[in-house]
Parts: structure tokens; sequence; C-alpha cells
């Protein structure tokens, strides 16, 4: 009985070994895959700021426009 008992814990460690060897390896490779989609990322979003820099240059210029038209 005892064979059994100290087997049963040599197998949950061995498994929980594995099982946590698994998810550092998933966890790394989702990093990496993090990083390359930040840098997507922020690629977007530095053309997301040339977008509204653009958007309020047009509002500037409707602006002047219009107070040109009232003068």
């Amino acid at each position: 009985m005892l064979k059994y008992i100290i087997l049963f814990i040599f197998i949950f460690l061995v498994v929980r070994a594995v099982v946590r060897t698994v998810r550092k390896g998933l966890f790394f490779i989702r990093k990496v895959g993090g990083t390359v989609r930040g840098e997507n990322a922020k690629a977007s979003s530095s053309s997301g700021r040339q977008i509204e820099e653009a958007d309020y240059e047009v509002i500037e210029s409707r602006l002047q426009n219009k107070e040109q038209d009232r003068a």
C-alpha cells in the first residue's frame, strides 16, 4: 500500500512539473507573439496620430474659411 502512495505522489509531481514546463513554454510563445503584435500596434497608433492631425488641420481650415466668409 505504501508503494502505491509513493508511486502516486511521484507521478503527481512529474505531471505537475511537465504541466508547468508546458505552460512556461506557451507563455514564452505568447510573449514573443505579443511583442510582435505590440510593434504593429505602435505602428498603427502612429498612423492613427497622423490621421488625427490631418483631421485637426481640416477642421482648422474649415474654421478659418468660415471666419473669412463672415468678414
